[in-house]
């Protein structure tokens, strides 16, 4: 098929508008899972073994979130081959058809591939969103800035969808009622959202391939990787990991402490808010991009204290401080990686946030999985914790000089302590 060429233009409002409403409905199909997992194992596996729902819970969450490994870098070689529209619609009709079959799962090996599939769609959603970003916004600071609000919207849908699963586990529970029923509707709730997002993207979004951004300079059909770009990636991985472990993990300390579904919604909701607060300082206009450099290092620190006091918190109030450390970190790591490795990638933007996508899946994946196998011992319970913990403070060792390698690799004049750093 013939696809045309468009010359890159900024993103208008209405195309912003969409990409965020886009982002949003993915986060929220992935967010109203987590309350209503522990039930839905129980109920679709007809056990109430709190290991064997430990292993599942982790296992479902690590399928999901491992799907982009196999498909996030087609989804961005297809997305700068066609234009990032049609794979946003795709993505987005794909996601709704498999977050219903997942509601609708009878039993928990349909539901493993639900959940499979569906993150597979999902990671042709929010890399081709930024994608596009990238491509139409040649201003690193406002690029940089509207790649935050991506996350903004995601983090805003991660905010609603536990609360929804939450208030529908709660219901259940506190009614009688069938479960099966109240656990699907907000999964269909949030179907028809992404169809409806489908929509918009197609009437919205521009068609056809952007040439490149205004600010290109770099040769983008290059495989190859350009220095600092690995840690980049690596620590985005490393991030992801301990992410993946503190969500398991604290679905499953949900029993322990004695919380409701309705609780643990709030608690993720918490967690969100705190992570929208965060960012919209971070990427607001009184920050400037250069100054971010410095504060990976300081977030990973912080994210590892709060990981670490976690297992040690038996009451709701003070558990519900810790997890806004650790969001607080983590809304600031992940965008942050994001942003940078964009702006110092040779390759196009569909292909290097594919790959960006499908290494950031590799480490949620691996997190989730490990912190449902550690909750599966005896007695072992706060070490998926801990291990995150520990991993958090070697990746803010390794941080400590990216603040001078990234001023080196982009050049900034304004950064005495990068003419002197060594490459």
């Amino acid at each position: 098929m013939s696809v045309s060429m468009q010359s890159p233009l900024p993103t208008s409002r209405w195309s912003l508008g969409v990409l965020l409403a886009s982002a949003f409905i993915v986060a929220l199909g992935y967010g109203i899972v987590l309350p209503v997992l522990p039930t839905m194992v129980e109920r679709l596996a007809g056990s109430t073994d709190p290991t064997f729902a430990a292993r599942h819970i982790g296992f479902l969450t690590a399928a999901y979130v491992a799907a982009p490994l196999a498909v996030a870098f087609l989804w961005g070689r297809v997305s700068d081959l066609i234009g990032r529209r049609p794979v946003l619609v795709v993505g987005l009709i794909g996601f709704a058809v498999t977050l219903a079959a997942s509601a609708l799962a009878p039993n928990l090996p349909v539901l493993y591939v639900g959940r499979i599939l569906n993150g597979a769609f999902a990671a042709a959603v929010v890399p081709t969103a930024l994608a596009f970003i990238a491509d139409t916004e040649g201003d690193d600071d406002r690029r940089a800035r509207t790649f935050g609000w991506v996350s903004m919207a995601s983090i805003a849908g991660f905010l609603l969808g536990p609360m929804l699963g939450g208030l529908a586990a709660g219901w259940a529970f506190d009614t009688g009622r069938a479960a099966s029923s109240l656990q699907a509707a907000p999964f269909l709730l949030a179907s028809g959202l992404a169809l409806a997002a489908a929509g918009g993207v197609r009437l919205i979004l521009p068609g056809g391939r952007v040439t490149g951004h205004p600010a290109e300079t770099k040769n983008r059909e290059t495989s190859s990787f350009v220095p600092g770009e690995l840690r980049l990636l690596a620590l985005a991985s490393l991030a992801a990991a301990g992410l993946g472990a503190f969500e398991v993990g604290l679905t499953l300390r949900n029993n322990e402490l004695a919380m409701s579904p309705a609780e643990l919604g709030f608690m993720f909701a918490t967690c969100s808010v705190v992570m929208f607060a965060v960012q919209g300082l971070v990427f607001s206009p009184f920050v400037k991009t250069a100054a971010t450099r410095g504060l990976v290092a300081p977030a990973f620190l912080v994210m590892a204290i709060g990981l670490a006091i976690i297992p040690a918190i038996a009451g709701f109030n003070e558990m519900l401080l810790a997890v806004s450390v650790v969001a607080a970190s983590a809304g600031v790591i992940g965008p942050l990686l994001a942003s940078w490795v964009s702006r110092l990638t040779a390759r196009s933007q569909g292909v290097e946030l594919g790959i960006q996508s499908a290494v950031v899946s590799f480490g949620q994946s691996i997190g989730s999985a490990g912190a449902g196998l550690l909750f599966d011992l005896n007695g072992l319970q706060g070490t998926a914790f801990l291990a995150a913990a520990v991993v958090m403070g070697a990746a803010a060792l390794a941080s400590v000089r990216l603040p001078q390698q990234l001023a080196v690799e982009t050049g900034d004049p304004g950064d005495a302590s990068a003419r002197s750093a060594p490459k």
